[in-house]
């Protein structure tokens, strides 16, 4: 089945797009105690209750919830459109706001580090605007303004219900919350002598800096900070005393697609720059680093032992490569 004519992509805002979504439901002939066991057939968690709630409101459902509801509909091949759809309203409250930030730490969201020609080739660069773009991209040229392809807004509600949580989501009902914001440490849950810091692409493909699992006693510099965007999202920013400021990025194309790099210019509306973390509850400052452009989960590339091996963004395991301890450093 597709959406049979529906369009997400013209809804108008939150509620056309609900509306839109009773319609595919309509159409599916399906119960909701059928939509939950067509979800758990698939691999997804959705409640029936979640699901009659999300046509009950005019709110924008989380993204893997949303997902989890169409494919059960029967439209797998057209969840893309209707993410796009959600991006797009999604997006819209991002820009219309100034979104908080911690500034504790000395890194704000437009931190950029001026340097000069012979340093050019250090800095870590913004890669290029997607194709679709180029048209958009060209008229914003001359403001000085970069425009973002808004990807996936991954949230996690506050709302812990019995039924249609995560397992993750379900975890931090233990009491474990959200981690401090500033200066951090990122270590790796299995290996907690190696931490995240930069190196590069092992296989030569991608010639710039990216995330790697390095020892903790040379991890540094770049240093590491948490810096609080909106709705439990987080920039981790990298500061560098020669590269400047970056944050950490998802790479959504080749080479090094699913890499993840730090790129010059932090925006809030870039999905693949804001990080979710979600406490796994097997230690009080253990997470699963979910990014915001995905439903995938931040781990050791091919769940590689060797130092230094890749962070890329993989399909959620569960396993102990997908497990990071997150604690504050003491301001120097």
């Amino acid at each position: 089945m597709t959406t049979g004519g529906l369009r997400p992509d013209e809804a108008a805002d939150p509620a056309a797009l609900i509306d839109l979504l009773r319609q595919l439901k309509d159409r599916s002939r399906l119960t909701f105690r059928q939509l939950e066991q067509r979800a758990a057939a698939a691999g997804d968690v959705l409640a029936r209750s979640t699901a009659a709630d999300l046509l009950r409101r005019s709110t924008l459902p989380r993204p893997e919830v949303l997902a989890a509801f169409v494919r059960a509909c029967g439209a797998s091949d057209e969840v893309d459109e209707w993410l796009r759809a959600r991006h797009r309203l999604a997006a819209g409250a991002y820009v219309s706001a100034e979104p908080p930030v911690d500034t504790s730490s000395g890194v704000g969201t437009d931190d950029v580090l001026t340097v000069g020609p012979d340093e050019a080739r250090s800095r870590w660069f913004t890669r290029p605007a997607p194709l679709a773009l180029l048209v958009v991209a060209t008229l914003l040229v001359g403001l000085g303004v970069w425009f973002w392809w808004p990807q996936e807004n991954e949230r996690r509600t506050s709302e812990k219900t019995a039924v249609g949580a995560s397992a993750d989501e379900t975890a931090s009902g233990t009491g474990q919350g959200s981690p401090a914001s500033g200066r951090s440490q990122i270590r790796l849950a299995r290996d907690p002598q190696l931490c995240i810091s930069e190196g590069r692409d092992r296989s030569a493909q991608y010639e710039n800096e990216v995330a790697a699992q390095r020892p903790c006693a040379g991890a540094t510099p770049p240093e590491t900070y948490l810096v609080p965007v909106t709705d439990g999202m987080y920039f981790v920013k990298w500061e560098h005393p020669i590269k400047g400021v970056g944050c950490l990025t998802v790479r959504r194309e080749d080479p090094g697609q699913n890499l993840v790099e730090p790129q010059h210019q932090c925006r809030t509306d870039s999905w693949d720059q804001l990080f979710r973390f979600l406490p796994t509850g097997s230690a009080p400052n253990a997470y699963r680093l979910r990014p915001a452009g995905s439903d995938l989960c931040l781990g050791i590339r091919d769940d590689d032992t060797e130092v230094p091996a890749e962070i890329a963004a993989e399909p959620c395991t569960g396993q102990p490569d997908q497990v990071f301890l997150v604690d504050p450093v003491p301001a120097k």
